[in-house]
């Protein structure tokens, strides 16, 4: 069986019962919950006596935007370059416009913000509106940024854990209760298609992955509504203070950057970025435009390679122009975490050379 690269992490039983006896401790200056979304549902919260607009880029993921209209908030939306940076006109006329009590920012694939972004950034939070920056895409990043009211991510895509997201929020903003209660309906469907996937990889049994996946999709598919503030599991929280980090970092670093040197641009494939030093801190993915995306992924799949799109339009109204529209339809994420190597990354770029 060939080596698949992409999808969710495995766990073994041997993992599972580690991770299920053992104590650890994390960070005491964050607040750990099971889903990032949560987070951000409890940011609105405490945030209640606002106006309640929130402005969101537009280029972004669906459970972003949940936990703002379940919580009763306007969801407003601003502009998104082809490149990834944020359109700074339209941000400011869309911060006059709409007056937000809250403004998202998300550094993409691991890049962070740079100085006009800052700059501009500041400007706003002297507005007294508040900033959250989503740091799921940078998620090791180290910079600090003094305009930042709120820090957010998940950590499920870094990590061969079920759940798992964080909350930040400086000294000045309105206090939030660490959850108590974890959310076992979901994190235990998550964990038993890990498991079997890793039985997957042993075994080769399709009928094993295929359970794997219909799992998971019913863990995602009870998480879609309904949002409830969750403490992060036991079992990830225990697996995620074991992990190796510096690893993790220096083999995504490794792997994107064998991927930049050596894939080939063509009129079907371009790099979102131009330079490779642009990636800054351990990027989540390595991200390409693809004219006919379709048909690259299902070439990629005939070898076992699996990519994600990052990410699917659930709500038509974050196609604000023509540029994010673009960026919906061909942007597609190739896997390049420490699962992988060279060799992996190899397969990848051959296939994408000769597309």
């Amino acid at each position: 069986m060939k080596k698949e690269i992409g999808s969710i992490f495995p766990l073994t039983n041997e993992e599972i019962h580690k991770a299920e006896t053992s104590n650890s401790c994390l960070s005491n200056d964050l607040l750990y919950y099971s889903l990032c979304r949560e987070a951000l549902f409890d940011i609105a919260l405490s945030l209640s006596d606002t106006n309640r607009i929130v402005l969101i880029p537009a280029y972004t993921c669906q459970t972003v935007i949940t936990p703002f209209e379940e919580a009763g908030w306007k969801c407003e939306y601003y502009a998104i370059k082809k490149n990834l940076r944020i359109d700074i006109h339209h941000l400011l006329i869309s911060i006059e416009k709409y007056n937000p009590a809250l403004l998202i920012v998300h550094p993409y694939f691991g890049r962070e913000l740079v100085i006009s972004e800052e700059n501009t950034l500041q400007l706003i939070a002297n507005k007294g509106i508040r900033i959250v920056l989503d740091i799921t895409q940078c998620l090791f990043s180290k910079k600090k940024y003094p305009f930042v009211s709120f820090i957010t991510g998940s950590y499920r895509k870094w990590f061969p854990i079920p759940d798992g997201g964080f909350l930040l929020r400086s000294k000045e903003s309105n206090p939030i209760k660490q959850p108590s209660v974890e959310n076992k309906e979901f994190t235990e469907k998550e964990i038993a298609a890990m498991y079997l996937r890793g039985q997957y990889f042993n075994n080769g049994e399709q009928l094993t992955k295929d359970i794997s996946i219909r799992l998971s999709k019913a863990a995602d598919h009870y998480i879609d509504t309904n949002i409830t503030p969750h403490r992060i599991s036991k079992i990830a929280y225990n697996i995620l203070s074991k992990q190796n980090v510096e690893h993790n970092q220096r083999q995504r670093f490794i792997n994107y950057k064998y991927l930049f040197n050596n894939i080939k641009e063509s009129k079907k494939i371009t790099k979102v970025y131009d330079h490779f030093e642009e990636v800054t801190t351990a990027p989540l993915y390595f991200i390409l435009y693809v004219e006919d995306r379709p048909t690259y992924q299902h070439l990629l799949a005939e070898d076992a390679i699996y990519a994600p799109i990052i990410w699917p339009v659930e709500d038509e109204k974050v196609l604000i122009n023509d540029e994010i529209k673009y960026i919906y339809k061909h942007l597609l994420a190739i896997p390049c975490d420490q699962r992988y190597d060279i060799d992996d990354m190899e397969r990848i770029v051959k296939i994408t050379n000769k597309y």
